[in-house]
């Protein structure tokens, strides 16, 4: 099975508005702006980005949404990019390789080794999969 996309975040009624308005900032910054795709994108420039202090950025990912660490986060994003292309037969053609680095990924180990952790396959066995159902 694929990994869920990142919900948009849920309010707390122990939060402050401030930690909710940067919980929608960042959102709308990843799923509207997808910056997620900048493969050299860090926490400090994501902070700097949302004019916060990286502790902060950092406390949100990891305790209000749940991710192991930015990176997990960030994966997130740039695996649900890589699956829904791999499962499109309008991309068939496109290599792995190509999917991989428009979703942000700096390379393809990183990327197998995340998608292989998430679904269990290979990208070109989930894209076998996919498309013999199409």
């Amino acid at each position: 099975p694929a990994p869920a996309p990142p919900a948009p975040p849920e309010p707390a009624p122990d939060v402050d508005p401030a930690e909710d308005r940067l919980a929608d900032a960042l959102h709308r910054l990843m799923t509207a702006e997808r910056a997620y795709r900048d493969e050299n994108l860090g926490i400090a420039q994501l902070a700097a980005r949302l004019a916060v202090p990286e502790y902060r950025l950092r406390r949100l990912i990891n305790q209000r949404l749940g991710h192991r660490n930015f990176n997990a986060y960030i994966n997130g994003f740039r695996l649900q990019e890589a699956l829904a292309a791999l499962a499109d037969p309008a991309r068939r053609e496109r290599p792995v390789l190509s999917i991989a680095l428009e979703a942000g990924f700096q390379s393809i180990g990183p990327f197998n080794r995340a998608f292989k952790a998430a679904t269990g396959l290979t990208p070109t066995e989930f894209r076998r999969q996919k498309l013999a159902d199409s």
